[in-house]
């Protein structure tokens, strides 16, 4: 008979064993993966500014297009910028991350414009972005990016607090 009870002992000590094995396993996997997480946030420097100078959106062959000329009026050069639009007349951020381009810059994925060649100057304009649209837009927002020099590596950061907005209609 006392047996069994002997038996229901050394399962829960299985699993109490077991349990502490995994809590010390994630512990040691949480320790080594914290490592490569980056303590550093990559910021702009605070005189990074951008300006929409002019924009109008067209309808060219059925098609809804986008001209944006831009300004930088802030104190350093900018490498391009993150383009977005909102399609709703209600919401006053750009949600639509603009990719096709016809026109005036180099294109990646998500919506970021890269400037041809080189990097656009404090006081220089950038003129003749133009931009396919797939579906009507009633905003127009733009966020500079710069690429930044951290340990010897070329950082790409996202000047958030530079951000530009205009409201716009596709007729």
């Amino acid at each position: 008979m006392w047996l069994f009870h002997k038996k229901g002992v050394s399962i829960m000590i299985g699993y109490v064993l077991l349990i502490t094995f995994a809590i010390i396993i994630g512990g040691v996997v949480y320790t080594w993966m914290s490592s490569y997480v980056p303590t550093e946030t990559i910021e702009c420097p605070d005189g990074v500014s951008i300006f929409i100078k002019d924009v109008e959106c067209s309808i060219v062959e059925g098609e809804y297009q986008l001209a944006l000329n831009i300004t930088n009026n802030g104190r350093f050069a900018i490498d391009g910028y993150y383009l977005k639009i909102s399609n709703n007349p209600d919401i006053p951020i750009g949600t639509i991350p603009v990719t096709e381009i016809i026109s005036g810059g180099q294109s990646a994925q998500g919506g970021i414009i890269l400037f041809p060649g080189t990097n656009l100057e404090p006081g220089k304009n950038s003129l003749g972005n133009i931009f396919k649209l797939s579906e009507k837009a009633y905003m127009v927002e733009i966020t500079p990016i710069r690429y930044n020099i951290i340990d010897n590596k070329n950082r790409l950061s996202i000047c958030g607090s530079a951000k530009a907005s205009e409201k716009i209609s596709c007729e």
